[in-house]
């Protein structure tokens, strides 16, 4: 019989923790303005479904900050991923969410935003062709 070895390998990168202040406000914006699905929560800690067995989690204990955190200097940024940006964008500016311009790439185009408390994120959208955008598109 064959024996199945571990060898300490990373398998997954299962998703994010935010360190936020207020969870309650917190997982409202992430619930009702980013979109994400709520999978459970307790009273200091959330988890929200990101996809794909992937999550993003909400964890009581942080800090927030009137100014947007400098993820430049040190920090990490949980990247969405949008199937529209610019229709993401829309609802991002219909609830007043602070956001960079976006930023287009030959691989994709992005913008960095920050939730209520400061801490930021980034949504991503691919460079490939959507299907009903592509001009050559025949039924199959």
């Amino acid at each position: 019989m064959a024996m199945i070895q571990a060898l300490g390998n990373v398998t997954k990168v299962r998703g994010a923790l935010i360190f936020v202040e207020d969870i309650e406000s917190e997982l409202v914006f992430y619930r009702d303005v980013i979109g994400l699905r709520l999978l459970y929560r307790t009273p200091k800690f959330v988890r929200f479904d990101a996809t794909q067995g992937t999550s993003l989690s909400l964890i009581a204990g942080g800090h927030a900050s009137a100014e947007p955190k400098d993820f430049r200097h040190g920090g990490i940024v949980p990247e969405v991923i949008v199937d529209n940006l610019g229709l993401a964008l829309k609802r991002l500016d219909g609830s007043d969410v602070r956001h960079e311009e976006v930023v287009r790439t030959d691989w994709g185009q992005f913008c960095f935003l920050w939730d209520p408390e400061g801490n930021p994120l980034q949504f991503y959208e691919s460079a490939f062709i959507r299907p009903d955008a592509d001009p050559e598109r025949q039924p199959g």
